[in-house]
Order: C-alpha cells, then sequence, then structure tokens
C-alpha cells in the first residue's frame, strides 16, 4: 500500500483561482523545488484551467527539469484536488509514469464535473483549490520521507465607478463619445470607456460600450456588470462580459447594452436626467501573479531552484484579513439579527475608539464577550469589518454606502466615514438630493452637506419641483431654509 512507503508530497495552494478560469490552453505553474532524495533534477506542477485537446478538463502536469545526465526513473502519483475547506477531496486518482529524455512530464486530465461547482450550464470552479501531488519511487524507496507547501496567489482588484454620457439624445450611429468617470477612489480607474451608437447592421440604434486598459499589458483577465441608473436609486444590470487580454492577440473589449436608444429616450423621464445616460460599472481584473512561493517544508531536505530570485510576502493588512476570515484567536462577537461576526478586540479597537472605549471600560458587552447590533444589518456589518481589518471596500453602491456610513459614523471609523461621504459625492444625483441632504445634517457632515447644496443649486428646477422637495419643505423647513441660504452666498 503507498501508506506505507516513502513518499514525497507537494501541497501547492492557489488563492483566486476562479479568476483566472477563462479561455482554452491559458495557465500557470508553481515555482520550481529539487528533492535531495532525487538527484540532479527540480520539479513543477502546472495547471491549465481549460484544456484545448480534451474539452471540459483542467490540465494538470508534473514537470521534471534535468540539470545533469539522468537515468529514466519511474515514479508512482497519487493526487487529489481539495476546495477551500480541505475537508475531503474533490477528486483524487492514482498515475504511474516514466521520466525519460522524450517523456519529462507526467500529464493528467481533470474533469471539471469532479472539481467545479455546477449553476445552470455553467461550472465554477472554487475560489482557492488545493492540489495534493503524493510521489513515490516505482522501484525502490526514496531515502527519506518529505513534504513541502508551494502558495501561489492570483493578484484581484476590484473597482466600481459611474460613467455619464451627456447629450445623449444628440447620438448619431457610427459616433463614440469617451464617458465622464467619477468615482470614490482617489486612484484614478485602470480603464476608460466609449460609448457608440449602431455597429450592428441589424440595429443602428444598439448602444455598444468599448473598454480600453489605461496601462498596456497590465489586465490579464477582467470581467465586469454595468448597471443603468434612474430616478430615485433605480439599478438595472444592463450588461455583463468577460475578456481575456493577451499580449500576443490583442482585441478590441467592445459588447451591447441590453437597451436600444430608443427605449432610453422612451424613458427619458427615468434614465435621462438632464439628458445624461449614467452607467455603474463594476470590475474585477486579474494582473498575474501577486505572490509564488515555497513556504515550509517537513522532513525532507527541499531547496527553491535560483535562491536569488527575491520573494513576494504577503502584507500585513492581508495577514490580517486571513486572521478574520479564518476566524482564528476571536475573543469578541458582533451579533446582527441575521448573522454573528467573530472578531479581535485589540484590532476594533485600534481602528476605532468607540470599540475601543467598550472593550476598555466595565460595559456590558465587554462582560459578555458580544455586541448586539439592532440597527445595522449583516452586509453592512461585514462591509465594516473588512474594512478595519483590510481598509479595503467591495461592492459598493448607492445604499451600501450610505448604510457604511452611517456605521462608521456610529463608531467614529474617520477613514471609512471619509471614503464613503467621498463615495456619495462623486456618486450624486439630482434624485438623490434631499435624502443626502437630512443625511449629512444628521450626521453634522459640513462637506457632505456643501456638495448637495451645490448640486441643488445646478439642477434647482429639476429639484425644487418634486415630491420629496415638497415633503421635505413640510416636515424640516429649517433645514430647507438653511439650505438657500447657504446657496445664495454661495452665488
Amino acid at each position: 500500500m503507498a501508506c506505507n512507503r516513502k513518499g514525497f508530497t507537494i501541497i501547492w495552494r492557489i488563492e483566486n483561482y476562479n479568476s483566472f478560469f477563462v479561455r482554452s490552453g491559458f495557465g500557470f505553474a508553481s515555482l520550481p523545488f529539487v528533492i535531495d532524495s532525487v538527484k540532479h533534477t527540480s520539479w513543477k506542477l502546472r495547471i491549465v484551467a481549460n484544456s484545448i485537446n480534451k474539452k471540459g478538463h483542467i490540465v494538470f502536469d508534473v514537470d521534471r527539469k534535468v540539470l545533469s545526465p539522468v537515468a529514466d526513473l519511474g515514479l508512482d502519483f497519487e493526487i487529489s484536488f481539495f476546495k477551500e475547506d480541505n475537508s475531503s477531496p474533490l477528486f483524487e486518482d492514482s498515475y504511474v509514469h516514466t521520466y525519460c529524455t522524450h517523456h519529462e512530464s507526467l500529464i493528467c486530465f481533470v474533469p471539471h464535473q469532479k472539481v467545479y461547482s455546477r449553476k445552470g450550464n455553467e461550472f465554477i470552479p472554487p475560489k482557492t483549490l488545493t492540489i495534493h501531488c503524493t510521489m513515490f519511487k516505482s522501484n525502490g524507496f526514496f531515502s527519506e520521507a518529505g513534504q513541502c507547501f508551494a502558495r501561489t496567489r492570483i493578484r484581484v482588484e476590484r473597482t466600481a465607478f459611474v460613467g455619464f454620457t451627456e447629450r445623449f439624445s444628440s447620438l448619431i450611429p457610427g459616433e463614440r463619445r469617451d464617458m465622464t468617470i467619477k468615482s470614490a477612489s482617489e486612484k484614478k480607474p485602470d480603464l476608460n470607456l466609449n460609448l457608440s451608437l449602431g455597429g450592428d447592421l441589424c440595429c443602428k440604434e444598439k448602444v455598444w460600450i468599448e473598454i480600453i486598459p489605461v496601462k498596456e499589458n497590465y489586465i490579464k483577465f477582467c470581467k465586469c456588470k454595468l448597471f443603468l441608473l434612474g430616478s430615485e436609486g433605480m439599478k438595472i444590470e444592463c450588461a455583463r462580459s468577460e475578456v481575456l487580454f493577451s499580449e500576443e492577440e490583442p482585441q478590441d473589449w467592445k459588447f451591447p447594452l441590453n437597451f436600444t436608444k430608443g427605449y432610453l429616450m422612451k424613458k427619458n423621464t427615468e434614465f435621462l436626467s438632464n439628458d445624461t445616460l449614467a452607467l455603474k460599472c463594476e470590475f474585477a481584473f486579474s494582473t498575474g501573479i501577486e505572490y509564488e512561493g515555497i513556504e515550509d517544508s517537513e522532513f525532507g531536505n527541499l531547496a527553491i531552484v535560483n535562491k536569488n530570485q527575491p520573494r513576494k510576502f504577503p502584507s500585513a493588512l492581508e495577514d490580517m484579513t486571513c486572521l478574520y476570515k479564518e476566524g482564528v484567536l476571536c475573543d469578541m462577537k458582533l451579533r446582527t439579527e441575521t448573522e454573528t461576526f467573530n472578531v479581535h478586540k485589540n484590532i476594533l479597537s485600534a481602528r476605532s475608539s468607540v470599540f475601543k472605549s467598550m472593550f476598555t471600560t466595565d460595559m456590558k458587552e465587554n462582560e459578555i464577550d458580544c455586541v448586539d447590533i439592532e440597527d445595522l444589518d449583516a452586509s453592512t456589518v461585514r462591509q465594516m469589518l473588512l474594512f478595519l481589518y483590510s481598509d479595503s471596500l467591495e461592492d459598493l453602491d448607492w445604499e451600501s454606502a450610505k448604510n457604511v456610513y452611517y456605521a462608521a459614523d456610529k463608531y467614529n471609523i474617520v477613514a471609512l466615514k471619509h471614503r464613503c461621504s467621498s463615495f456619495l459625492k462623486r456618486n450624486l444625483q439630482p434624485s438623490h438630493c434631499c435624502e443626502l441632504l437630512l443625511m449629512s445634517d444628521r450626521h453634522q457632515d459640513r462637506d457632505l452637506k456643501k456638495a448637495v447644496e451645490e448640486c441643488i443649486a445646478h439642477n434647482r428646477d429639476d429639484i425644487l419641483h418634486t415630491d420629496q422637495w415638497v415633503n421635505l419643505e413640510k416636515s424640516n423647513p429649517v433645514l430647507v431654509i438653511e439650505t438657500f441660504r447657504a446657496m445664495c452666498v454661495g452665488k
């Protein structure tokens, strides 16, 4: 039995694996490694998400590189695939291969249906894929058993912004316009958007979007969702697409929206405020390998080939995020109506003066190691915690930005409040002004309130005759008077 034989095992953990599941033939390899028990050779694992020759299969290779002349080598393999929790293998099989001059790779084909979950007609890969590969000599034994751990993390970035096209009604077939981009991030988006009309013989009124990376060869793979923004916070998905940017095969990324110009013109009161088309754009893109390394070894004497190669290590924020996601050494709970979150007192205290006061005094929460949060939903608390641990926000939209802003103000998380306020100011529409004016006044946010006042001043004809404004005049006349006074002074 294999379990009684001395073997060498490499465990390869691939993080953000699902972000590279794109075109057939696209793949990558682990860092090379050497094993003292097998002289004059180096090894590496390689994976291709979508086989060219065998549709619906992953290709997994174990490659040997000969460093000096060696004899043929027969090996037995036990290979298993796991997802994040490593509870039980998704796939496992045994293989036999003889390495010689013309056969330096063991090649395995693994069915998608064994490793990926199914959604309709699509196979969805796991976010993290872990591969266990154990090697035994077909004849004889390794001098000692060994094990090493390799890790590869694919860099994934997310961004969201709103693109505007003014004078939409004057857009004619064949014309192409650059969209004006407004983002809550201080960093400029890595993508530019063009909007055009036509391009399809069957429908000259079809609206097309073209997306162009700002930096050449920076983005490897990208997927997006676009939403049509309407009055009173309406948001309707109107397109989704994905593309692999290849240096060898440059290509345009262009696709149509689900709506024609004629449809939008008929619905102009809902979707074309001031004759301006507004699209919410959500992108997730991979820029290649963020980190790779041989991180640990047991029993065997292992070394990385090319030791002078600089290694990349996770940042402190990335380690803190892992600590939170894995739930290690948690000593406090945040409990909403639908979900409970395990957290760390010291990290929350370092990021929030309210939590610090709560955890360093004789308050009830500190005694029972649980904070009940009745006025925030689970999604808002999750986004707040993500920021506290990683200094980042994901999937922020208008509604979630308002909710997270409230949470940031409640717990005095200044940087998070500023981030949400910037998002709200950059994405402010006339239909938002009444509710945001009330919110900024309630939270005494002078900068946010000033941005709302300026928006009202520039769009007074569209705002002052709405039901929302009339109701505001009745419910809060003092605030309305203050707003008019500020608008007059600002002239």
